[in-house]
């Protein structure tokens, strides 16, 4: 009989299934294989080379890291995985260095440097994206509209907005039979809008999450409280029930709900912890959503979280079995029901509040009045009070927008203060909703003696309401 020091016990917990590594991430590689598939479908096998370049990436990274360490190789499959989710979420047309750079910078810098897997202080995805978008801005906010038969072998397509960036204008007032809201709601959720290769078809992502969750391989918690977290902020920053499917079906935020916020390296370890991390997930992502420069939030969103998650595992414990207090008592649970109570009064405040959001209109602040042309184009008047410089002075526009390319055909003042700047119209003309929202600083004054930006930003923001209104109001009610 061998002694029982030739034994080792490692700590808990101790295995008590069949599962591994390397079956956990072929699981996550399965499920991830249905986003894959529609991604290829709506953008080309232009997306399918870069996902495979970016797996590949991760892979080689991996290995040669491991090479010049004199580390035994690693087949575990995580590298794969966490190419093939940083694949997903670039741009359907990225150039090829995107990929190289980012798998790189995933394993390499995210993963192998702080000791491997499990090891990583965040998600090496999810990282990685928050690096390339802010290194290269400009490549990884290009997106192509979907478009089975001609994005399949074209390399040479035309960039179309997401909903995030874009608004209404980004989605067709008709479709799949479905008018206004809900042929909105339909395109988002079947993914036939613009977006990275594989967020876009919200089926496909569902899909995988009911998989994984099947199979137990991810805590059902993090995705749904993230979903329910981020509906009662939409509800309240948005002030809006018909935003939140929305803003829940549009970007990566289901996507990044399933397959990046619950990684097992940076969630947190204990059950409730990981409500606690969930509802943090869905403040921050909506906060940027509504109030940062970038239109998406999930990555950035994620990474922060990440950063608390040592922090939480650390002072806020469960209460073991049978422990007691000082006085010989019984340690409540705290952190279990307080947890139970926001998820409660959280899908309460929903049920209440969507309904009768629902039932009062659309408020706008800054159109006046609008009809149609004779050429069917939508004229509005649109016009607001403004704090400019010391004063507070009134601005009037009559705006028309092209029916047939959402573009504004011509902008003409009614009213402005003779006292304050004149907006500078002609930066406008011609140019659709997302281009208007992305002028910022420079892009919105030829003059910078005039110290006219502040101007043409309130006329910007009077120009993206015209738009919505367009889509929102005028088409809804002409389809129906």
């Amino acid at each position: 009989m061998a002694e029982i020091k030739n034994y080792k016990v490692a700590a808990s917990p101790h295995k008590l299934d069949s599962s591994s590594t390397r079956r956990i991430m072929l699981d996550v590689l399965i499920a991830l294989v249905p986003c894959l598939i529609c991604g290829v479908v709506y953008f080309g096998l232009c997306a399918l080379l870069l996902v495979v370049i970016c797996m590949a990436t991760c892979f080689l990274s991996e290995q040669i890291y491991n090479l010049a360490r004199k580390k035994p190789f690693t087949f575990d499959l995580s590298a794969l995985v966490t190419g093939m989710i940083l694949g997903l979420n670039l741009p359907p047309r990225a150039p090829w260095y995107i990929p190289v750079i980012g798998g790189v910078f995933a394993i390499i810098i995210v993963k192998m440097l702080f000791g491997g897997l499990g090891k990583n202080f965040a998600n090496p995805a999810a990282t990685a994206r928050v690096f390339l978008l802010l290194a290269y801005s400009t490549v990884m906010t290009q997106f192509i509209g979907a478009n089975v038969s001609d994005n399949l072998l074209s390399a040479d397509v035309v960039t179309a907005p997401t909903y995030l960036g874009g608004g209404l204008d980004a989605l067709k007032s008709t479709f799949g039979g479905a008018d206004g809201y809900w042929g909105y709601v339909l395109q988002l959720l079947l993914g036939a809008v613009g977006g990275s290769i594989g967020e876009t078809c919200k089926i496909a992502v569902l899909a995988g999450g009911i998989y994984l969750t099947a199979r137990k391989v991810i805590d059902w918690r993090i995705p749904l409280v993230y979903i329910l977290t981020s509906a009662v902020m939409v509800l309240v920053c948005y002030q809006s029930a018909d935003e939140i499917l929305l803003q829940l079906l549009s970007g990566g935020l289901l996507f990044g709900a399933v397959f990046m916020a619950t990684d097992y390296a940076t969630s947190p370890k204990w059950r409730y912890n990981r409500v606690l991390y969930a509802v943090g997930l869905g403040v921050v992502t909506v906060l940027i959503r509504r109030y940062g420069t970038y239109p998406e939030g999930t990555s950035l969103a994620i990474l922060i979280m990440n950063l608390f998650v040592p922090i939480l595992d650390k002072y806020l414990l469960p209460v073991r079995f049978g422990q007691l207090r000082k006085s010989g008592k019984p340690v409540f649970p705290v952190m279990q029901w307080a947890m139970r109570a926001i998820c409660a009064l959280m899908a309460l405040a929903l049920i209440i509040a969507v309904p009768v959001m629902a039932l009062q209109p659309e408020e706008y602040k800054y159109v006046q009045s609008a009809e149609y042309t004779a050429q069917g184009d939508y004229s509005m008047e649109i016009g607001g009070t403004f704090r400019i410089g010391q004063w507070d002075q009134e601005r009037a526009y009559r705006v028309v927008i092209d029916a047939e390319t959402m573009r504004v055909s011509s902008i003409e003042a009614i009213k402005e203060n003779q006292y304050g700047y004149i907006a500078e119209l002609s930066l406008f003309l011609g140019k659709t909703r997302s281009e208007i929202a992305g002028m910022e600083g420079d892009d919105l004054s030829t003059d910078s003696e005039t110290s006219a930006t502040i101007t043409n930003t309130a006329l910007r923001d009077m120009l993206l309401e015209s738009f919505d209104y367009a889509k929102r109001e005028m088409e809804g009610k002409s389809n129906g």
